[in-house]
């Protein structure tokens, strides 16, 4: 890495509440004005990788690219803690806005990209990966059984406590995922609650709402969607 770079990124850790941006040059790093940012953004090896924070936004973890042509997206007025791993060439990750994270690892890596979408609530100790990072293989064939595969994550879902989010699962929008449920197949229906280790849907028809209180309106229910 070229000194300049290494200046570049003291000068941010001063400015910017201990923030470390160690991104070698033919890399790119915009802040579009976020509220605040701790922790860091590492490229370790790799160009034409380029990492953007909204506007708003709250971020309190780390990035770490390895590869390149990777892109990863943190929207606006988005809190997010935790930690984004990316492995490997041409990936998307997507945190979208108005979305919040407790604490959440994200493994991007063999070809796959991890996309979440608006308004979503992810709990704490939450892992989505796109990989299982090691094979299982076919001992009569030779062939690699558990293949990587992307993640998709609607709008409006709420994710809680120490979930897993697999290679290829997808979650629509408007729906929950249980504590410690363990998700690594398609749920297209919108509003539902999926639980269980595999998961399943355990409820339909449902909405969620970040307030507590005895009866929400329509419009309060359907506010995420404007």
């Amino acid at each position: 890495m070229k000194l300049s770079y290494v200046l570049r990124a003291v000068r941010y850790i001063r400015a910017r509440w201990f923030f470390l941006l160690d991104m070698p040059e033919g890399n790119s790093f915009e802040d579009k004005g976020a509220a605040s940012l701790k922790g860091r953004v590492v490229v370790k090896r790799g160009t034409g990788n380029t990492v953007t924070i909204g506007r708003g936004t709250r971020f309190d973890g780390s990035i770490e690219i390895q590869g390149t042509r990777n892109t990863v997206v943190i929207g606006e007025n988005c809190h997010f803690r935790g930690k984004i791993v990316v492995k490997d060439h041409g990936q998307t990750v997507v945190f979208g806005d108005h979305s919040t994270s407790n604490s959440v690892y994200i493994l991007c890596q063999e070809g796959a990209s991890v996309r979440i979408g608006r308004w979503c609530m992810l709990s704490r100790d939450i892992e989505i990966r796109t990989t299982d990072a090691h094979s299982v293989i076919d001992r009569r064939t030779g062939k690699r059984l558990n293949t990587p595969a992307s993640v998709t994550i609607g709008d409006h879902v709420w994710v809680g406590v120490g979930a897993v989010i697999n290679k290829g699962s997808s979650i629509a929008s408007d729906s929950i995922v249980g504590a410690m449920a363990f998700v690594n197949a398609a749920f297209d229906e919108e509003g539902v609650v999926i639980v269980g280790v595999p998961a399943r849907i355990a409820k339909r028809g449902v909405t969620w709402n970040r307030s507590r209180k005895k009866v929400f309106s329509a419009a309060e229910m359907n506010a995420w969607r404007e």
